[in-house]
């Protein structure tokens, strides 16, 4: 099984589905999907194949840097914030780490694969609050403390204030603060939590954005990331050239325009929540934690099942999960997650849900 969700094709493969038969929940991506026109606008982007992409991605560096009021020497886009990750995470100026957890399991899957050593700062019971900051800062000189804000998987969000308290603790200790806002496009009034424009104040921030998810277009490997001039300098000269291919190099100045979009996403995202929330707290057997995001966090109470058998019965209907035993700081076979979709959709999962959880009543 993938580390991520959205494998539909393992899935396809395992069971014999076509793909349009697959509801992917395990994949949290906007539920109004891409903003209308992007056809359109990929089909004229058809003919840049011809050429390599602009080494520079200058259209898309300005693109970015007008949304978020920088320079665009402090944007460097990626293939996704994956990519990203692994280039922070790999970077020789960072000789350690902190992660709080749970989160993203990539962080800690990119720090491990370049042996850097890893702390964990579990986040506060109950409802995995942000922790208060540690007492000491000295294990973590020329180092990283990862986090994602609104967290993955749990939802919850990180208020600006603990960023800027944190950013100017780590500072003291050289130590850099990545910020993954993959998932704050999602969250009403993101621009009271969003850390990017701070970059041009703090030299030890690092503001992952994904594309990606914002849009629902997983497959064209679209993010990028906010840093002061010299730390975005620093990774490109480690990262590998033409990260964008041409398609997502000219489709994404585009996106980046579609605000519009995504003020509609949030508000239709805002009522889908709601009624999903209430209709999975309806299923006997499950506790679902609050979330800010566009995905829940739910965990089993009855004790006789586990997220393996709810994961290969639903897929037995063509139903993806992301089941989370491999989030550090989560019991195994206690919790998955599920992603926020259209009411058609969310109603399917519900169904087979309440059939699955019926001999809890």
């Amino acid at each position: 099984m993938s580390p991520h969700g959205g494998n539909i094709w393992e899935l396809c493969r395992r069971r014999g589905f076509d793909p349009p038969e697959v509801l992917d929940v395990s994949a949290d991506l906007n539920p109004l999907g891409p903003p209308p026109g992007w056809e359109g606008r990929l089909a004229e982007g058809l003919k840049s194949l011809r050429w390599y992409p602009d080494p520079d991605y200058l259209d898309f560096r300005r693109a970015a840097a007008c949304l978020h009021g920088l320079e665009p020497e402090c944007i460097l886009p990626g293939n996704g914030t994956a990519e990203l990750i692994h280039l922070a995470a790999g970077a020789s100026r960072f000789r350690r780490a902190v992660v709080a957890v749970p989160t993203f399991t990539e962080y800690e899957r990119a720090l491990a694969g370049r042996g850097k050593p890893i702390s964990l700062w579990p986040l506060q019971a109950p409802g995995f609050r942000p922790p208060s900051l540690p007492s000491d800062f000295s294990g973590c000189e020329s180092g990283l403390i990862f986090l994602c804000n609104p967290n993955n998987p749990t939802g919850t969000l990180w208020p600006r204030e603990s960023l800027v308290e944190l950013l100017a603790a780590a500072g003291k200790h050289q130590a850099t603060v990545v910020v993954d806002e993959a998932y704050l496009d999602f969250v009403p009034d993101p621009g009271r939590y969003s850390m990017a424009g701070q970059v041009k104040h703090f030299k030890n921030l690092i503001v992952l954005r994904s594309l990606t998810k914002s849009f629902a277009l997983p497959g064209l490997r679209i993010g990028y990331l906010a840093a002061e001039p010299g730390m975005a300098a620093a990774l490109a000269q480690e990262q590998p050239p033409w990260s964008l291919n041409a398609l997502a190099a000219g489709l994404g100045p585009w996106l980046l325009e579609q605000s519009g979009h995504l003020a509609e996403s949030r508000r239709e995202l805002t009522k889908l929540r709601l009624e999903l929330l209430e209709d999975l707290r309806s299923v006997p057997g499950l506790r679902i934690h609050p979330s800010e995001a566009n995905f829940f966090l739910c965990e089993l109470t009855d004790p006789e099942l586990s997220t393996r058998e709810i994961r290969q019965a639903l897929e037995g209907q063509g139903i993806l999960i992301r089941t989370c035993d491999d989030f550090t700081g989560l019991t195994p076979g206690r919790f998955f997650r599920v992603a926020v979709k259209p009411r058609r959709e969310n109603e399917r999962l519900i169904t087979a849900m309440k059939g699955l959880f019926a001999h809890a009543n």
